[in-house]
């Protein structure tokens, strides 16, 4: 068994409703994922024959930020 590296992430939503009037209605929403953009290992070499054997071999996607807007009437 070959343990890697440890990993740490934090993800977060925000969420605003904003009442237009009536009936009419806009949700803003904002979804960050990895927000403190740390680096998260994927791949460890677990191949024994292979000089980079034990060392991180890739990562993975850096922050992701998502914005949407809702309209509702």
């Amino acid at each position: 068994m070959i343990v890697g590296p440890g990993g740490r992430q934090l993800n977060a939503t925000f969420q605003r409703d904003v009442r237009l009037g009536g009936s009419r209605a806009m949700t803003l929403q904002v979804n960050a994922v990895n927000l403190l953009n740390t680096v998260q290992w994927a791949g460890v070499d677990t191949n024994v024959n292979s000089p980079t054997f034990g060392q991180v071999t890739s990562v993975r996607p850096m922050r992701t930020i998502t914005l949407t807007a809702r309209f509702r009437y």
